[in-house]
Parts: structure tokens; sequence; C-alpha cells
């Protein structure tokens, strides 16, 4: 991946991935420690939360598609590896926050995916991107349990 062409985004927009039972699947130990690797760049790049997460929840079976992804993300990191928190002195202390969620994004179990990011000045202090722990009926449901799991 040395040589590889940068993007300008980790994941395409409005991609799914899916389990896909009838395709070969790929070394799943290397298709692991990519992943482990991504993971591990999450405590300085919230950037990535959503894509390394979206790929971790296939570690068990890994397919083409799903390595293509870990691929994508890789060219991303290339095009961005100066991106990182910066925290500077003197600036204004104002806290925000921000959730969302999607809803029914995952298409093998219907559950949506929860995230948040909290902010002191211009800077990330705390972020996540995780399924949501139930099936919810409505939007409205899905951005409900995003709002709750972001103010615990």
């Amino acid at each position: 991946m040395e040589n590889c062409n940068m993007v300008c985004n980790p994941i395409v927009t409005g991609s799914k991935l899916v389990k896909d039972e009838n395709a070969k699947a790929n070394d799943a130990s290397k298709f692991k420690q990519m992943v482990d690797c991504l993971m591990y760049l999450l405590a300085t790049r919230p950037d990535l939360a959503y894509s390394v997460c979206l790929v971790a929840r296939y570690m068990e079976r890994p397919t083409k598609m799903h390595l293509e992804v870990i691929k994508r993300i890789l060219r991303y990191l290339k095009g961005t590896a100066s991106y990182g928190i910066l925290y500077k002195r003197g600036e204004e202390v104002k806290l925000t926050g921000w959730s969302d969620s999607d809803y029914a994004s995952d298409n093998d179990d219907r559950k949506s995916t929860s995230g948040y990011v909290f902010m002191i000045g211009e800077s990330a202090i705390a972020w996540s991107s995780k399924k949501q722990p139930i099936v919810p009926l409505s939007t409205t449901e899905a951005e409900y349990v995003a709002a709750a799991s972001c103010s615990c």
C-alpha cells in the first residue's frame, strides 16, 4: 500500500457491508491484525471511528468486500497522515456535543449505529461510534437511543 493513490474519505458514502456466507472468505487472522492496528489509531483519529468500527463487525468471516474497505481506509490514512487533534492553550473553554444515528443501517440485523462527539473549543475530547443494542422501530427511536448513550 506504499504506492497507493490517496482518497479523501475513509469509506464511500452510503456503502453497506453485509455478511456474505456464499462469498470466499479471506484470511481472518491477517484481517484481524489490520483491524487491530486501525483500532489503535482511534485514540487520536476520531474521523476513523465509524469506518473502522463498521469493518470490525466482520472479523469472524471477512470477504473480499470487507478487505476492500480496509484498503480504502489505508488509502485515506496515506493522504491524511498529518491529521490529528490539536489542543490550543488560551482558547475559549466551551463544551459542545453532538449525537446522531443512522436508522437500521446494518442489513444483517437491522440495528442502527449511534455516534457522538464532545468538543472543548475546536478540539475533540470524547467520541464514539457503536451499534445500538436494540432494533429501533423508527428513526425517532434510533435518535433517542443515540442521545441517551451520548448523555451517559
